[in-house]
């Protein structure tokens, strides 16, 4: 078969300019994911208030050979990383704020 190629799933020989396999339906060209302004800017937000969504999202587009999608990529992982700090620094102030009441709470208590 000329210009022929094989599904990376079932391995059934199928043509070059086929988009499905017509074996098992595998999608042989996916769409790159979009690096589009407003895409960007729902990628960011995205990564920086649903943590650990943002480094999937950031390898997702890391494995994409343009070095425009492996930009927003790294973008999404730093900011993920970022939100997550922020988050794990809110979290101790919190406790560090609670047990101080409790601690004050106690000492005003009498026995």
């Amino acid at each position: 078969m000329e210009n022929s190629a094989v599904c990376p799933v079932c391995h059934t020989e199928v043509k070059s300019t086929d988009y499905f396999c017509s074996n098992c339906g595998k999608n042989l060209k996916p769409e790159p994911p979009s690096t589009s302004l407003t895409r960007q800017i729902v990628i960011y937000l995205e990564s920086f208030f649903l943590p650990p969504y943002g480094i999937v999202i950031g390898i997702r587009y890391l494995r994409q050979g343009d070095s425009k999608s492996k930009t927003v990529g790294i973008i999404s992982i730093v900011l993920t990383i970022l939100s997550l700090l922020v988050l794990i620094k809110l979290t101790f102030d919190l406790i560090d704020i609670v047990n101080s009441q409790v601690n004050n709470q106690l000492q005003n208590m009498e026995f």
